[in-house]
């Protein structure tokens, strides 16, 4: 099961990167135009993304609404441990701390992960398997924005 976890977040984490940058067009130019289908609100995007009726909006949102909670938890924890990167890399990062930032790298893509699939899962029981499938994708298209976000504002 963990094996799966794993291959699934390193799939996550670079399939999605690399659909942007293959498709037409740069990839900033795709992270562009993400963040303005994004700018009307994260909840609009995601209502655009899967077309439900009225019966899966009231199954659907109170799971989002968990998975946002928790989503934000790592996004804290991916910032942090971006600008503890950064500011390790322009100082002398002795190798104990430079493997406890790597840890903490991983294992929160391994979080999301986990997290993905166990929303996959409670959504797929509450609405449309595809419509789940959907929700998860565009929550990994969102990962990547906001990986590019962090990315952009750690450059010197």
């Amino acid at each position: 099961m963990s094996r799966s976890i794993l291959t699934l977040a390193l799939a996550l984490s670079l399939a999605v990167p690399a659909a942007f940058a293959q498709s037409s067009g740069n990839g900033a130019q795709k992270m562009a135009a993400l963040q303005a289908e994004v700018a009307q609100g994260k909840q609009a995007y995601i209502s655009r993304q899967l077309a439900m009726d009225p019966a899966e909006q009231a199954a659907f949102w109170p799971v989002y609404d968990k998975v946002q909670e928790d989503l934000a938890d790592l996004a804290e924890r991916r910032r942090a441990n971006a600008a503890a990167v950064t500011a390790g890399l322009r100082t002398e990062l002795d190798e104990d701390d430079a493997e406890e930032l790597a840890d903490e790298a991983v294992a929160i893509e391994v979080d999301q992960a986990k997290l993905m699939e166990r929303t996959y899962r409670t959504l797929s029981r509450v609405v449309a398997p595809r419509k789940a499938l959907a929700y998860v994708q565009a929550e990994s298209r969102l990962a990547t924005l906001q990986r590019y976000e962090i990315a952009g504002s750690q450059l010197p």
